[in-house]
């Protein structure tokens, strides 16, 4: 089966990233991610989750279509509730924004422990998620940008420890894609630096919000390493 461009990049991390062989798909889209898995070999069992019974029938459509009924359950359930009760040691959530994956991380924290792989998605604000992971003691262990259609997209791969270290750049910028610093994450930067550069051109300088994208501008200004 032939997935997009956004779920072939998380099922590559899945792949490189693998930590036993059962998943949980939170938000399932179609149950694809879940089933281009099983087909590859890559996994050995899967739980295929969704809140709303439009995508939930729409992943037992899928999964009996590739009949892989004995390998792929579809849950119905809100979050992380679904799996409580699962034997589960890697869970993607992708397609859907920083805020909602921060607070399905944060209403069950107590099943995430140390042996569970996380790989995450957000559509947008992944700073946000970052500080989340950082404030409760997960660490990124690869990121990958990807570029989809016209959106550019961000995966992480996580972990719980002890203790992690980050700086305002790791939060802002990602810890492993700051590293690499790939060409299209100079390209994403420069545009956003264009772009917070128009919004505070509208500001007064004593504004609040002003000060703050200063700070950010020169955050860009040193990642980059040149004058934009």
């Amino acid at each position: 089966m032939k997935l997009s461009g956004r779920l072939l990049e998380l099922a590559q991390l899945v792949d490189k990233h693998k930590n036993g062989t059962i998943l949980a798909d939170i938000g399932t889209d179609h149950a694809y991610l879940p089933c281009y898995l099983i087909e590859k070999n890559i996994i050995e069992k899967a739980y295929a989750c969704d809140v709303a019974q439009g995508p939930f029938k729409a992943s037992l459509s899928t999964i009996e279509h590739y009949h892989f009924e004995e390998k792929i359950e579809a849950l119905l359930g809100n979050g992380l509730n679904p799996i409580l009760d699962k034997d589960v040691s890697m869970i993607t959530i992708a397609g859907m924004g920083a805020f909602l994956i921060g607070d399905i991380l944060e209403e069950n924290k107590d099943y995430i422990d140390q042996n569970k792989r996380l790989f995450l998605q957000p559509n947008a604000n992944s700073d946000h998620l970052r500080e989340y992971l950082f404030k409760n003691n997960f660490t990124i262990l690869d990121e990958k940008m990807i570029q989809d259609g016209h959106h550019i997209y961000e995966m992480m791969v996580v972990k719980k420890v002890n203790d992690v270290q980050m700086t305002k750049e790791d939060l802002l910028f990602g810890p492993v894609l700051r590293k690499e610093k790939s060409d299209l994450f100079i390209q994403y930067w420069k545009k956003q630096y264009k772009t917070y550069q128009r919004i505070q051109k509208d500001l007064p300088k004593e504004h609040q919000r002003y000060q703050e994208i200063d700070q950010i501008l020169k955050l860009i200004e040193g990642e980059l390493n040149e004058s934009l």
